[in-house]
């Protein structure tokens, strides 16, 4: 484990970035370990909660309200800050052993602060009727950590093609069909940029430089990995294959280079209809929605084309609760409310996110109706990947571009590259020990 010196040095890089029949149950409920505690509607507490996103204040402010319901006494009071602000405040707090009471957590952040004693263990949470079933798997696996349960999963995102279908149309390509494969989508793409070169438009234009939209999500459709057992997979040949595609593919010109993405963003060139097809995230889908207003029929999205595997990455945020709370037995039962079922659902109706709860996504599907946004939702269910990380995954995750930049730009070979970063990896994974 990480002493509590290079535990503060290392959060220097934290800016990276159940069915219930009810949400908890109103007595009953244990404290945590060593707690005879219990909770009742008469209990009495004081809470602080912590997030970064003010565009989900009103589905945050509607959960605590029907929290207080449930608990009248217990006072709980937000903490809002800008994203690179909130892993600021949480290292200052980290250190002082004074984190919020409950609070957002991350993928690349989670084993940082549960393996330094910073998050209290949720498995208790079962007792206020939080079952790990009723969340996708590979989300539920990224909040674990030495056995444990460190954050109870609260949104999520996968990765799909979104599709331009009227440039399809009038470059004479078939659009995409369901069950694609790589070969599939660079014959479409190449086939669209060599149509589209006078016209300034691409085949593909995709954030190349985003581990989790693209490079991330082919390494383990080639049956390679990013991250095991404590070592890097980035010098295994599969892993190579993940990234040499993408070199192959800027490379004859069918997805756009990463000069051409770094003047104008994929997502832009997208929507300005200056590239035939778009891979990324659920997130994206309102961006595009408001660029297509009232030609949304243009638009479609399908699932990643695969190669030896189908699959895709998920991340998403979890709830999760301080080690240090002076009131772990309401914190914990905020955490599970905040993740359960019904709080969910007013998650998906107001839209800022899919919900991580099992079958709660229909009223988030609701607002693209002529897209089928399922395939988001089935990624999680059948084939997602958990987002690597590790105890300081910043530590390398922020280095990668320096590495596969130059091989996806032809100026380094992909081998070597590749070799390169696993080497670099390994010594920052070292160091975690």
């Amino acid at each position: 484990m990480l002493n509590r010196r290079n535990f503060l040095a290392v959060l220097a890089f934290g800016t990276t970035s159940a069915a219930l029949a009810a949400c908890s149950k109103d007595s009953g409920t244990s404290a945590g370990a060593g707690s005879a505690e219990t909770l009742s509607p008469d209990t009495k507490a004081e809470l602080t909660l912590a997030y970064w996103d003010k565009n989900q204040s009103p589905t945050i402010e509607a959960n605590l309200a029907s929290f207080k319901e449930k608990y009248p006494n217990i006072t709980v009071t937000t903490n809002l800050s800008g994203y690179a602000d909130y892993w600021k405040k949480l290292r200052t707090q980290a250190e002082g052993k004074n984190l919020p009471d409950v609070l957002w957590m991350n993928g690349p952040n989670i084993q940082l602060y549960a393996g330094n004693d910073m998050l209290e263990p949720l498995d208790v949470v079962t007792d206020m009727g939080i079952k790990w079933e009723d969340y996708p798997k590979a989300l539920v696996d990224l909040y674990t950590f030495d056995g444990k349960h460190y954050g109870i999963p609260k949104d999520f995102d996968t990765v799909g093609v979104f599709y331009n279908k009227k440039i399809f149309a009038d470059a004479g390509v078939e659009p995409p069909q369901s069950g694609w494969t790589w070969e599939d989508f660079h014959e479409k793409a190449k086939a669209i940029s060599d149509w589209g070169k006078d016209k300034g438009i691409w085949g593909a234009a995709c954030p190349v430089a985003s581990n989790q939209s693209t490079y991330y999500n082919t390494i383990y459709q080639a049956g390679g990995y990013v991250i095991k057992d404590g070592k890097s997979g980035y010098d295994d040949p599969k892993t190579i294959e993940g990234l040499k595609c993408w070199v192959d593919w800027i490379a004859d010109g069918s997805v756009a280079p990463p000069d051409v993405v770094a003047d104008v963003k994929p997502n832009n060139m997208f929507t300005g209809e200056k590239s035939a097809m778009f891979w990324s995230g659920d997130w994206i889908a309102a961006e595009i929605a408001e660029a297509f207003k009232g030609r949304e029929e243009d638009i479609e999205v399908i699932e990643l084309p695969k190669k030896e595997k189908q699959a895709t990455i998920i991340h998403g945020l979890g709830w999760a609760v301080s080690q240090h709370s002076t009131n772990k037995a309401a914190a914990k039962a905020l955490a599970a409310h905040m993740a359960c079922k019904e709080s969910q659902e007013v998650e998906a109706a107001n839209g800022t996110a899919i919900p991580a709860f099992n079958g709660t996504q229909d009223p988030w599907l609701a607002t693209y109706p002529k897209w089928n946004c399922k395939v988001f939702i089935d990624g999680a269910d059948q084939y997602a990947v958990p987002y690597p990380v590790s105890k300081n995954t910043e530590a390398w995750a922020s280095t990668e571009g320096d590495y596969v930049i130059p091989a996806f730009s032809g100026t380094k070979p992909v081998e070597e590259a590749a070799k390169e970063l696993a080497a670099a990896m390994n010594e920052a994974l070292a160091k975690e020990k």
